[in-house]
This record gives structure tokens, C-alpha cells and sequence, in this order.
């Protein structure tokens, strides 16, 4: 048998309709990367390689195992992130009204969250790459509440016991085009598209309350990334992703960093630490999802690199 629930509600998260963004905005994406494939274009690029305008670019020699000429890689990640929430969900069509929440002090969720993240590149030609990225994010917590709650359209009151979780799942597609090669160093520009689900759950159970907020949608980015190989066996890559945007009552801003050093142990296999850092925050001021939501989650990495 379900169990039921009491005054249980169901809405959309706040940042639902930014998947909607204007026209001329992406329009604007589109002529950055029209930009951008330009400068790869026959005699486009070559100085900034280190070549004169009448010599031949010759491309780095592909050598498995090099970042800069590698057509195939999968690189699996672990981190011990520390992550923090803020998140305040409004009743419907009171901006504001909710009560803003930290999910680590309020909620009871654990500051440090253990996660995975895997990560898979294409390069297409000399210069483009197309590089995809799953990260999925499961927090859970009970705590007792020290102060009334409003909760969507649920009030939780003081000294009662709250159970809740977030669910944040993000897959990230991301083309760049190298605007800069040389045959230890390259630099890379372009833009990405990151669908982005999440899923909040606030209930006390004694009381039979719950309330219920998901949404999905898509959120563009700007890209920046660079290789150098330091040596054979020595690489240094980073990478950063941002863009705010505002719409429709709607704001947001996304932002992915990412700095490593690898080694190769053995061809095609290689090993590495790094950092990385993402920040999403979004608020809603329209009268059918008002609220906000605020996610960092930061911390150093330990991966595995294959390559062909």
C-alpha cells in the first residue's frame, strides 16, 4: 500500500523557464562561434602558432596519450566535494514569501558530499573538440527546526523534525575551437549547453506535510580551456565556464572551473589531482514560481585518463 500524505503539493523549481532565453542572446552565442570556427580558417591562425604568414602549419604529431592530439579520452573522477545550499521556495504567486534555508545548517545536510563525476571528449579535425560531462549530486538531511518554516505553500513550525533532500543532476555539452596550437600548448575557445534536473523535498512527518518542487531545463555557457604538455609524460589542463543571463522575471548564472595536472603512466592510461569549483544560482520573482536556489560545490580531484 502508498502511504499518503496530507496538504501535499507539487510545483516547478524556480528556474524552470530559463530554458527559454531571448533570441538575439542566442543569436549572439552563435555569432561568437562563428568567430571563433573563423579563426581556424587557412592563414587565420597561424601566427599565434609561432608561424609567419608564408609557412605551412604543420599540426602537433598525434602521439597517443597527448591531450593536445588525443581524438578519444574518458576520464572518470572522484571527489570529496564540499558542497553548500541556499534555497528558499515561495508560495505561488508571493515572491519573496518563502523562507530562505541553508541546507547544511537548516536542513541537516552534510557539508562534505563524496561524488563522481565521468567526462568524455571528441576532437574533431586539428582544432575542434567536443567534450561531454555528467555530475550528479545527491543530498539528504533531517534536522530539527528551530524557527516556523514557509516551505512553498507549506508551513513548517518551530521544534518540529524536518526530513528533506535535493537532487541535482547536470549533463554538460561543450564545443571549442582551438584559436591557439603549437605543439606543446593549446588554447581553446567556445560555448556549451548544460541540461540541468533538479528535485527538493521538504516534509514533517509527524504532521503528515510535504511539499515537492522538480524542473529540467537547458542553460548556456562561454568556455575557455587550455593544455600544455609539460613533457612526454607530464600535462597541466584548465578550463573555466560562465555566463549570467536574465529573462522573463528570471535570473541566473552558471559557472564551472576546473585545473589539473596528469601523468602518464603507461600508453593509453594516465593519473591526475586537480580542483574544481561550480556555482549555479537561480531566483524567480514570476507569479506562478517564484523562489531561489543557490548551489556551489567544490573541492580536489583524483581521476583516471584513457585516451586514444
Amino acid at each position: 500500500m502508498q502511504p499518503v500524505f496530507l496538504d501535499t503539493d507539487r510545483t516547478r523549481m524556480p528556474f524552470a523557464t530559463l530554458r527559454a532565453l531571448p533570441v538575439r542572446f542566442a543569436a549572439a552565442l552563435f555569432a561568437f562561434a562563428a568567430l571563433i570556427v573563423c579563426s581556424g580558417a587557412p592563414g587565420c591562425a597561424r601566427a599565434a602558432d609561432g608561424y609567419a604568414a608564408g609557412d605551412t602549419y604543420v599540426p602537433p604529431t598525434r602521439e597517443i596519450g597527448n591531450p593536445i592530439t588525443d581524438r578519444l579520452a574518458l576520464r572518470i573522477t572522484y571527489t570529496p566535494a564540499t558542497a553548500h545550499t541556499t534555497l528558499r521556495i515561495d508560495p505561488t504567486g508571493v515572491p519573496s514569501g518563502g523562507t530562505t534555508l541553508s541546507g547544511e545548517r537548516d536542513l541537516g545536510f552534510a557539508s562534505t558530499n563524496p561524488d563522481g563525476r565521468v567526462e568524455l571528449m571528441l576532437r574533431l579535425g586539428t582544432r575542434d573538440r567536443i567534450r561531454v560531462d555528467y555530475l550528479q549530486l545527491d543530498r539528504s538531511g533531517d534536522a530539527l527546526l528551530t524557527h516556523n518554516v514557509v516551505f512553498g505553500n507549506q508551513i513548517f513550525l518551530a521544534n518540529e523534525e524536518v526530513v528533506s533532500s535535493l537532487n541535482w543532476k547536470t549533463m554538460g555539452f561543450t564545443y571549442t575551437h582551438a584559436f591557439l596550437q603549437t605543439r606543446s600548448v593549446e588554447v581553446g575557445a567556445g560555448v556549451g549547453v548544460h541540461l540541468i534536473s533538479t528535485d527538493v523535498i521538504g516534509s514533517v512527518p509527524a504532521t503528515f506535510q510535504s511539499h515537492e518542487t522538480s524542473s529540467a531545463g537547458a542553460f548556456p555557457t562561454i568556455a575557455l580551456e587550455t593544455m600544455w604538455r609539460i613533457s612526454s609524460r607530464f600535462a597541466f589542463t584548465a578550463r573555466g565556464q560562465y555566463l549570467p543571463a536574465e529573462t522573463h522575471g528570471m535570473t541566473g548564472s552558471l559557472g564551472d572551473y576546473h585545473g589539473d595536472f596528469q601523468y602518464r603512466w603507461r600508453s593509453p592510461f594516465a593519473i591526475g589531482i586537480g580542483y574544481s569549483y561550480t556555482r549555479a544560482s537561480f531566483e524567480s520573482v514570476t507569479h506562478s514560481t517564484p523562489g531561489r536556489l543557490v548551489l556551489s560545490i567544490a573541492g580536489p580531484e583524483l581521476f583516471v585518463r584513457v585516451s586514444f
